[in-house]
């Protein structure tokens, strides 16, 4: 999490994700753990984007990710942490738990025996090992909120763009504010580069330059 929403950015993203299932199965319950977090307070978007890119670390790293989950949960909490090193240390050890939380029912849904007994298991002693009070209630009651069976192979499977890639999931969030700070600023990308028998295209792209072995920059 780069940084906290602001309402536009809730706004953002409970749009893009409407009708997405894990979303759904967030807000289930969202208010009421947001309302429990005391002085954090992780809304139901952001706790969607931060279980989106914590699954997405799980479908990239396969199982190594068993090796890595103690670490990711510290990034998590040391993250969370630095919006403001006053918040009491209990908000933000049950914020990274509710993450993991939420990570856990996603997997759970797997066809796939690592994803479903090996993975779920790591991840659950993890937060078992935070020990922020009421965790076992907490779990317990994002263990009961229902979300459809295969939903995690699809999340891998069907759609590697669309949920997978985590700059592309913060992408309307950070645009939204980029535009608010410069609203005059033009930023352009260039997409493609091409090298060919050692070339480079610079400059701009209407009149770029052209550099070889057999000419030298000047």
């Amino acid at each position: 999490m780069n940084q906290r929403f602001q309402n536009e950015d809730i706004r953002r993203v409970s749009e893009q994700y409407a009708d997405n299932e894990l979303y759904k199965a967030i807000c289930t319950i969202g208010a009421r753990l947001e309302s429990e977090m005391g002085e954090f307070g992780m809304c139901s978007e952001e706790c969607l984007m931060e279980t989106l890119e914590l699954l997405t670390a799980i479908a990239d790293r396969g199982e190594e990710i068993m090796d890595e989950a103690d670490n990711i949960w510290l990034l998590k909490y040391n993250e969370y942490r630095r919006f403001d090193r006053h918040v009491a240390d209990g908000d933000i050890r049950k914020a990274v738990g509710i993450v993991f939380g939420f990570a856990v029912l996603a997997i759970d849904s797997s066809k796939h025996p690592f994803y479903r007994y090996r993975l779920a298991e790591r991840l659950t002693h993890v937060v078992a090992c935070s020990k922020f009070d009421g965790w076992q209630s907490t779990l317990d009651r994002i263990f009961s909120v229902p979300l459809r069976e295969g939903w995690f192979d699809a999340f891998i499977d069907e759609e590697p763009e669309k949920e997978r890639n985590t700059m592309a999931l913060e992408n309307g969030v950070r645009v939204s504010n980029q535009e608010n700070r410069f609203p005059h600023v033009t930023v352009n990308y260039i997409e493609h580069q091409h090298n060919s028998n050692c070339q480079q295209f610079m400059g701009k792209m209407e009149n770029p330059q052209f550099i070889s072995s057999q000419q030298d920059e000047r």
